[in-house]
C-alpha cells in the first residue's frame, strides 16, 4: 500500500475476483488501484482510519501477509503475524463520495483510448519511470508544503518540467525527460496545489504513461499495474 494521497482519511475497498480494489476520488486528485488477493468471503471493506492501516502495514517486515477480515456492519480487523489491529465500521466514506462519478469518466476516457478526458482532448502524451519523479519530492522539502506548482509539457524539448514557488521567493524546478513524447508545438502549463508530491508520491515504481493539456488535469497511467491517478488541477474540476 503506497497510499492515496493527502486529504484521505478513510477508503472503501472492494474485494472480489482474486482481487482487493481502492478508489479514492477528492477535489485534488482521483485515485485508482488493484492488487491481486486471496479472497475468502467478496464484498466492501471499509478502513475508516487508513493513516493507522498505513502505519501498521509499513511496520511489518518486507513481503508479509496481511489479512483483513471485516463481515458486514462490524469493526475491521488487520492481522500479521501477532499483530491485530482494530478498526470502528463507519457507514459514511468520504474519500468514496465522488468515486462514481469518476469511475465513469475513467472508463470513457478508457473507451477512448485515453484520447479525452471528461470532454476534453488530451493532447499531449508521453512515458516516465517513477525513478526519475523522485526529486520532486524535494520540492516541498526546500521550498515549503503550501507554495503554487506550475508544470510545462513540452515537445520540443521532450521533458516535463514541475517548478515550485511564488514570485519574490525561491523557486525550484526538477526537469523529467520524456519518451515517445507527442504534443502541440506550444508548451502545454497547468497549475496545481503544494500537495501535488504527495500525491505523486502514490505512485509505484515502474513506468508510466502521462496524459494531459494546456491549463488541465494531469493523468499517470502505470503500463505494468492496474494503477491510474490523475491529479487535478487548481481549477477543481
Amino acid at each position: 500500500m503506497h497510499g492515496f494521497g493527502p486529504g484521505v482519511g478513510d477508503l472503501r475497498l472492494d474485494a472480489r475476483d482474486m482481487s482487493l480494489t481502492g478508489t479514492v476520488a477528492l477535489k485534488t486528485h482521483m485515485l485508482h488501484t488493484k492488487v491481486s488477493a486471496d479472497v475468502e468471503v467478496p464484498g466492501p471493506i471499509v478502513i475508516s482510519d487508513l493513516g493507522k492501516v498505513l502505519t501498521f502495514v509499513k511496520a511489518l517486515p518486507k513481503e508479509s501477509m496481511v489479512r483483513l477480515y471485516q463481515p458486514e456492519g462490524t469493526p475491521l480487523r488487520v492481522v500479521s503475524g501477532n499483530m491485530d489491529l482494530s478498526l470502528p465500521y463507519s457507514d459514511y466514506v468520504h474519500s468514496n463520495v465522488r468515486v462514481p462519478k469518476a469511475l465513469a469518466l475513467k472508463e470513457d476516457s478508457e473507451r477512448s483510448n485515453w484520447k479525452h478526458w471528461a470532454g476534453t482532448p488530451l493532447t499531449c502524451y508521453g512515458k516516465l519511470h517513477t525513478s526519475d519523479l523522485m526529486q520532486v519530492q524535494t520540492l516541498e522539502k526546500i521550498v515549503g508544503k503550501n507554495h503554487a506548482i506550475t508544470t510545462h509539457f513540452s515537445v520540443k524539448d521532450k521533458t516535463w518540467t514541475i517548478t515550485a514557488g511564488e514570485k519574490g521567493t525561491a523557486n525550484m524546478t526538477v526537469s523529467v525527460e520524456i519518451e515517445d513524447c507527442a504534443g502541440p508545438p506550444r508548451a502545454c502549463k497547468s497549475s496545481f496545489g503544494g500537495w501535488l508530491p504527495s500525491v505523486v508520491n502514490c505512485l509505484p515504481p515502474g513506468v508510466v504513461e502521462l496524459y494531459t493539456a494546456h491549463k488541465f488535469v494531469l493523468i499517470l497511467r502505470h503500463t505494468e499495474k492496474e494503477h491510474l491517478l490523475v491529479i487535478l488541477d487548481q481549477r477543481g474540476d
